[in-house]
């Protein structure tokens, strides 16, 4: 081995170490996503206490986007699908006012906090942790700090208070035991061909390649998510990754995530901080009177339409409507349309936003 080569090795077991304790700590005391979470927060301390250079294969971002890609993509059914044909409409206005609202709110934290507006308005908008970081860092004027940090707070309050609500405010039917309750709501599996396995390994691979050929957002993520959903429409089931791996995808993302973080271009980072909470808090209350709203024009529960609304992410609301026995599908078929919708059109936008406010500074100077 290399003088070079050593040190990088060594670096490299160092952040595998402090990426292990802090996963194995945050599954402890109970933390939502503590393989994600967990990782990030010790790598980003380790690396601000210590002064030390980390090091994480940049193969490694690729790999987890790619599993977490594949993962979105396996999640969609034909049911979620005609679910999201049925309400297109009311999907897209929906969406359209959320994403409006949450870029009107991160503009507001931008400009209380004291930091970029376009890092302010990406760390708010709900499209999910890390595909929104994986998208901020590959465009200009964007701190990925900021957006990691807000989104981050974001996710936390979220995960924290609609679960609460839907339980304690709104559901009315928690009478049923809860294992009964999400036996009753999970679907029957369809049995996996063995060709499957192998296929959407290509499936994932070609997606990825083919995602960076025509330039997508984030493609590495996006490509195999679009080839997943395709095949699976088409008719071929796609196995459900075990949970090991996506244990080590989440510690994998993580790990990088937490490396790019610069702590000291958040600021004031106690400003920021009330800004987010109180951002994330009055996102959840307007989503609550969307679904109020939903629930009146298409005759679906309230619950229902709240989770379908609410900013979190598709696992958590999931979870959240077995338990309270809202409609499974429908909250799966609204929250991943708003994460489609985000993925692929917000990017786009914002990156019009932003060049057109280039423009008019180079005019104004």
């Amino acid at each position: 081995m290399t003088n070079s080569a050593q040190p990088r090795a060594v670096s490299f077991f160092e952040t595998l170490a402090i990426a292990l304790a802090g996963g194995a700590l945050f599954t402890l005391i109970q933390i939502p996503l503590p393989w994600m979470l967990g990782p990030l927060s010790f790598v980003m301390i380790w690396q601000l206490i210590s002064k030390r250079q980390l090091y994480w294969p940049p193969f490694f971002r690729d790999l987890s986007s790619l599993v977490l890609g594949y993962m979105l993509g396996a999640s969609i059914t034909r049911e979620t699908g005609w679910q999201i044909l049925h309400h297109l409409p009311s999907m897209a206005v929906v969406t359209a006012l959320t994403v409006f609202f949450s870029c009107t709110l991160g503009y507001w934290v931008a400009k209380g906090a004291g930091v970029g507006v376009y890092s302010g308005v990406f760390g708010n908008v709900p499209g999910g942790l890390t595909q929104m970081v994986l998208v901020s860092e590959e465009i200009e004027d964007v701190d990925a700090t900021v957006v990691t940090f807000m989104q981050m707070i974001r996710l936390l309050g979220v995960i924290f208070i609609v679960p609460f609500l839907a339980v304690h405010g709104l559901a009315d039917d928690l009478d049923m035991p809860l294992n009964a309750m999400l036996t009753q709501s999970l679907p029957v599996l369809p049995a996996i061909p063995w060709y499957a396995y192998p296929c959407y390994v290509l499936v994932a691979l070609f997606g990825a390649w083919a995602g960076k050929q025509i330039k997508l957002p984030a493609a590495v993520l996006t490509g195999p998510l679009i080839f997943t959903a395709l095949i699976v429409l088409i008719g071929l089931p796609a196995p459900q990754l075990p949970g090991g791996a996506i244990t080590v995808a989440q510690l994998l993302i993580g790990v990088h995530i937490g490396l790019q973080m610069n702590v000291q271009s958040l600021g004031n980072i106690k400003r920021l901080t009330a800004f987010t909470v109180l951002s994330s808090v009055v996102l959840v209350l307007f989503s609550l009177l969307l679904g109020i709203v939903l629930s009146q024009l298409t005759g679906m529960g309230v619950t229902t339409g709240f989770l379908a609304t609410a900013p979190g992410g598709i696992a958590e609301m999931g979870i959240t409507a077995a338990l309270v026995h809202a409609d499974l599908s429908m909250v799966t078929a609204y929250q991943l349309f708003r994460i489609f919708f985000i993925m692929f059109a917000v990017p786009p936008l914002l990156k019009w936003w932003i060049g057109r406010g280039k423009q008019r500074s180079r005019q104004a100077a």
